[in-house]
């Protein structure tokens, strides 16, 4: 990265400060405060696969944020580490954040904002990703949050990859990595293997948004920004970008009953060793007040992918109906059913559906959550003759927060997923069945403390399908101070 885009970050540093007044102030309000989190942690399969491996990881998180707050503004800078020790390989990674943001009232209904978040990673060298030893699945499996994200950026432009994405694209990793380009295999290859000295990875992130927001009537707003993100390899074991992120958008009450709004983003991201990209999503939103009771909702996305390379473009739409019912103040029924339709450039389109149900009830010193999703997803057959099944699933969930006393509370949630894969390869229909079960309580004391403790059981059972079932237990303690050292 030039020396441009340093400045660029110091720049908007000092911008941020000329937005606030920091002179001293009768009304304004100076907190300096600290947090200091111990956590432990231990994962009796730290890969989610047959052959489990476990491992003790103790963290440390230290945290210190400075706010300061006026009549017309806000100032907040926060720095913070997250400290990882991998007892079972004996090695540490680091992660290092600063973030700030400066908010302040130009005049009556109308403020800007500038915010930056930087972030430094220092990770340990990879296990085991030889690809003549292990598959690509199990490769996939073991690589970091990033890699993955990167993976799923190169293999399935179609979604923002998030751990919820993560059955999905380890069953079509394999046929979705054979279909590619050569250069977006040797791309997912330098994410996926062990780097040339098998050392460390170090890298920073930084992003940096201006947005103003006026209002001009009862829920009527009027929002527009920029936004400028980069990433810098010191290891030259990740690919390096920027991203140019303008946005706008335009939300309008007509009346009690009903509320529209618009909003466009176009991000253009430029790669050092992949395709430079454009991403143009555009939603539409209706909302229409029946009663006091029910409100219906429609959105409508559209969003264009184009590379500047040999990837294929590809064009998104959906759209999703929604009603939310409330029984009465402390219980709400909500239901949504949204259809897609994705078209690719070269290979084949896909279409599906999905419907969920959700029940929210506020008891006196908690809440109690139900929820029901199901979808579907059709594939075009690549001589036009028809449409194939890809995938179609369910799911059900419950959740349940409490406070058993003043300063004890308890969480509880459960869910089960029923999972179908239809690929184009002799294995025919796979099956997944996954299961998942949290408890959690915390205990605060003496006014500054507080102790966490957790379990996380997961299971996925799998037939007919290369992808491995598996069992992973989860325990955390976590013991953590907080504590505001100056105020001024």
């Amino acid at each position: 990265m030039n020396k441009k885009k340093y400045a660029l970050i110091v720049a908007g540093c000092c911008f941020s400060l000329c937005l606030c007044n920091v002179r001293p102030a009768n009304s304004r309000v100076t907190i300096l405060s600290g947090e200091l989190g111990l956590q432990q942690e231990y994962n009796s399969n730290i890969f989610q696969t047959e052959d489990a491996e476990g491992q003790w990881t103790t963290i440390l998180l230290p945290t210190l944020t400075l706010s300061s707050e006026g009549d017309k503004d806000l100032l907040s800078v926060s720095g913070g580490s997250i400290l990882e020790w991998d007892q079972r390989r004996d090695v540490r990674e680091f992660e290092h954040n600063l973030s700030f943001s400066a908010t302040r009232e130009i005049f009556q209904r109308f403020q800007v904002t500038l915010s930056d978040g930087y972030s430094y990673f220092d990770n340990s060298a990879r296990a085991d990703m030889d690809p003549l030893h292990v598959s690509l699945t199990d490769r996939f499996a073991r690589a970091g949050h990033f890699s993955q994200s990167e993976v799923a950026r190169l293999l399935f432009p179609e979604i923002s990859y998030t751990p919820d994405d993560y059955l999905q694209v380890l069953t079509q990793l394999q046929q979705r990595y054979d279909a590619a380009d050569q250069a977006t295999r040797d791309e997912v290859d330098r994410y996926l293997t062990n780097s040339p000295d098998n050392g460390r990875r170090r890298y920073w992130e930084n992003e940096i948004v201006i947005e103003g927001t006026f209002e001009f009537a009862r829920d009527s707003v009027l929002s527009f920004g920029y936004g400028y993100s980069m990433n810098d390899d010191r290891s030259a074991d990740i690919t390096e970008y920027y991203e140019h992120s303008p946005r706008i958008g335009l939300t309008y009450r007509f009346n009690p009953q009903w509320l529209a709004g618009v909003n466009y983003e176009l991000t253009k991201g430029q790669y050092d060793q992949s395709d430079d990209v454009r991403n143009h999503e555009t939603t539409f939103i209706v909302e229409y007040g029946i009663s006091h009771r029910d409100t219906l909702s429609l959105n409508y996305d559209y969003g264009c992918i184009s590379y500047q390379g040999e990837r294929e473009d590809s064009i998104e739409q959906s759209g999703e109906f929604g009603w939310a019912h409330d029984f009465t103040p402390h219980t709400r029924l909500s239901a949504t059913f949204t259809g897609n339709y994705l078209g690719r450039e070269y290979s084949y389109d896909e279409r599906g559906g999905e419907v969920g149900l959700g029940l929210n009830h506020l008891l006196p010193r908690g809440t109690v959550s139900f929820g029901f999703d199901g979808l579907f997803d059709e594939g075009e057959r690549g001589d036009n003759s028809g449409w194939d099944h890809l995938r179609s699933s369910w799911s059900v969930n419950g959740g349940m927060t409490y406070d058993l006393l003043q300063d004890l509370s308890t969480s509880v949630a459960v869910s089960y997923e029923k999972r179908y894969e239809w690929l184009e390869t002799t294995v025919g229909k796979s099956i997944f069945n996954d299961y998942s079960a949290d408890v959690s309580m915390t205990y605060t004391f003496g006014q500054w403390f507080t102790v966490r403790c957790g379990y996380t059981f997961n299971m996925l059972d799998v037939q007919n399908s290369a992808v491995s079932g598996y069992k992973e237990h989860v325990l955390m303690l976590e013991f953590a101070a907080v504590n505001d050292l100056m105020r001024w």
